[in-house]
């Protein structure tokens, strides 16, 4: 039986989603996640099998919900499941929308599980919703990026399964807060990362963030 998720308002037009177990957040996310984002699979339509024999060809085997621990989604990405488009429907899909069938205004949401060492993934969740919510944010981002060579990190994110169009805003999340080898190793942009650090800090100083445990 699933868990409860705990939805909390974290600034105009910002919602996160915390899961119980990362199984339930990942299995909730990934066909909104992928149409959204994936090189493969975005814009289209598919089935939860389709998705599952390529993500275990491309990778060797279907590890996704032990892959990924952070999700984020622009309303855009909710409308084709509102509209029928990807029925039939996960009984953890149709729980998600039941949270926002009742919101018209453009929103974005976030979603991470408890795990005790979360803060991390919520950080980089966080980066990606004031990128899209926060337009004096995303500019100063991409003006501090601009003076950077930035291609090799672009190209790490690419191979790992990014859309091309997401790449800008993944970049300045793994920036803020790296995962896995994507961030980890800047060599000559450390300044950048100091530089986008500050700015993050200074345009998430006015939300309301929940700890989590």
């Amino acid at each position: 039986m699933s868990g409860k998720i705990v939805k909390s308002r974290v600034a105009d037009g910002i919602y996160l989603l915390r899961f119980r177990t990362q199984y339930e957040l990942a299995a909730t996310f990934l066909r909104i996640q992928e149409h959204y984002e994936s090189p493969r699979f975005h814009g289209r339509v598919f089935s939860l099998e389709e998705y599952m024999d390529w993500y275990a060809a491309h990778s060797g085997n279907f590890t996704y919900y032990q892959d990924w621990s952070g999700f984020n989604v622009p309303s855009t990405a909710l409308q084709p499941f509102f509209d029928g488009k990807f029925d039939p429907l996960s009984e953890k899909e149709k729980r998600l929308l039941r949270l926002f069938s009742r919101l018209r205004e453009p929103f974005y949401v976030i979603g991470v599980f408890d795990d005790g060492k979360g803060s991390r993934s919520l950080t980089h969740e966080i980066a990606h919703a004031l990128y899209f919510t926060n337009a004096a944010y995303r500019e100063a981002v991409q003006a501090a990026i601009r003076r950077y060579d930035t291609s090799v990190l672009a190209r790490q994110i690419a191979q790992a399964g990014y859309a091309r169009h997401v790449i800008p805003d993944e970049m300045q999340a793994y920036i803020v807060a790296p995962s896995g080898d994507l961030g980890a190793a800047l060599g000559p942009i450390q300044p950048l990362r100091r530089e986008l650090r500050a700015l993050f800090k200074r345009h998430a100083g006015g939300l309301t963030i929940p700890k989590l445990r």
